[in-house]
């Protein structure tokens, strides 16, 4: 058989086939060679910034821990002279003004006292009862005359006392887009100097900020009267950071 009829042959077959088939067909003909580098992929240009903001504000109640401990020859004792000492703390707390909503029983140990004298465990002398609350108090004015009330009322634990906002999320929000600002302003200023024009943002996330207190500039009475103890409200700082990916057009 000759060269001729063989291409023609080859045509009449090549003509039959579907039109996707001749595309496939020549990229048999004509493989990649071994070797040969891949098109190179381009990744999409972006710009990652951070930002941060703070907000401060006064605070508008505080929550302090109050305690009572009491010892005793058996549990039952040390129970019952705990309980009522802690009742008569929480009558103070009520008599004050502070509704039972904002009085929470937080703890109630009981540990045993037994003693060790020359390396030996010695049997056991008594019984320790400590029972704690937090107290939260909404109106910060009041907050001296209580504090004078539970001593009084014979708490011999008194501690943790925190400023707070009852409701924090607006100073956290406006911490929130505070931080947003910051980095869309130092995307910008990397965009000019880049000499690229700044895309809208591919992703953002929140990195949380736990309030803090400011240094107190002035301490004044919770009370008119002069007589409850003095507390310095301060201001609490809100804070928040943020990371930012923009895209350049």
């Amino acid at each position: 058989m000759t060269a001729r009829p063989l291409a023609v042959l080859a045509a009449a077959v090549l003509a039959s086939l579907p039109a996707g088939a001749h595309a496939q067909d020549a990229s048999l003909r004509a493989p990649v060679p071994p070797g040969a580098p891949a098109m190179p992929h381009r990744p999409p240009r972006t710009i990652a910034v951070s930002g941060a903001g703070k907000v401060a504000v006064a605070p508008d109640s505080a929550t302090f821990t109050v305690g009572v401990e009491a010892t005793a020859k058996s549990v039952a004792a040390a129970s019952a002279e705990a309980s009522a000492k802690m009742k008569a703390v929480l009558d103070a707390v009520a008599a004050a003004g502070v509704p039972p909503k904002d009085v929470q029983t937080t703890r109630y140990d009981v540990t045993i006292d037994r003693p060790w004298k020359d390396g030996k465990q010695q049997p056991i002398a008594g019984y320790r009862v400590f029972t704690a609350a937090d107290v939260r108090v909404r109106e910060l004015g009041k907050l001296g005359k209580i504090l004078d009330a539970v001593t009084a009322a014979g708490s011999n634990q008194l501690n943790s006392l925190r400023m707070e906002r009852l409701d924090p999320r607006p100073q956290q929000l406006e911490a929130l887009a505070k931080a947003y600002e910051e980095a869309l302003s130092k995307a910008r200023a990397i965009a000019i100097a880049a000499k690229v024009e700044l895309g809208d943002f591919v992703s953002v996330s929140e990195e949380g900020v736990a309030p803090r207190p400011r240094m107190m500039m002035m301490a004044k009475a919770a009370s008119s009267d002069g007589m409850s103890a003095p507390v310095a409200e301060g201001e609490l700082e809100f804070g928040a950071r943020v990371e930012v990916i923009f895209g350049v057009k």
